[in-house]
Formats: structure tokens, sequence, C-alpha cells
């Protein structure tokens, strides 16, 4: 009897599944860069701040710890945002009306009525 397929036909099929799982394989690890890269994360790229800030303020002048508003910054890689209560620590006795600190009323009137204070 014959054969209906020529010898070559189980060299080119192996060749044909290796190639077909190396291409899956590399199209998964372009999308996992492509979801890794900045474009996607917008790493680097510099929000708009609703209240004005200086480190050079409240470190230098006022002589905050930075460790005080950055409490992950000896357990992680970075020191990361502090939250607005931090902030409302200390501007919640000192220029408690002021127009810069407006965005951040809305924040911490939640706070004060979910701690049972407003």
């Amino acid at each position: 009897m014959s054969q209906i397929f020529h010898r070559s036909t189980n060299t080119l099929s192996r060749a044909t599944i290796f190639g077909a799982v190396f291409v899956v394989a590399a199209l998964a690890w372009m999308a996992m860069e492509i979801q890794r890269s900045p474009y996607v994360t917008y790493a680097g790229v510099r929000k708009p701040q609703p209240v004005p800030f200086s480190h050079q303020h409240h470190v230098t002048g006022l002589g905050i710890d930075c460790r005080y508003c950055h409490t992950s910054v000896e357990t992680s890689s970075f020191a990361g945002i502090p939250p607005t209560k931090t902030c409302m620590n200390c501007h919640s006795q000192i220029w408690t009306n002021a127009q810069l600190l407006e965005p951040c009323a809305p924040v911490t009137n939640l706070e004060n009525r979910c701690n049972g204070r407003g």
C-alpha cells in the first residue's frame, strides 16, 4: 500500500507546531512589554496637583521630617503620596479657611462625618 502523505509532512507538521507556539509566546511577551511600558502606565507623566505644595517650605522651613508624610519610605521602593488626612492633621488647625486648601474640603468633611465629628 502506498503512502498518502509524503515523508516530509511529519517534519513540516512539527516545524509548523513549533513555529506557532513560538509566535504565540512572542506575541504574549510583546503584549506584556507593551502593558508595562511607560506609554500605558503613564510613568513620568506629571499630574496636576489640586493644591500647590512646597517641599522646601514644609521640610526646610518648618522642619517636618519626610517620614511624617511618607510613612512607607523606609519599607518600600518608593515614598508614595500621603493621604489628605496627613495634610489635614496640621491644616485643620492652621490655614483652615485658606482658598488654597478648598479642594481638600470635601474630603475632610467626609472624613469628619465618618468619624462622627461633623
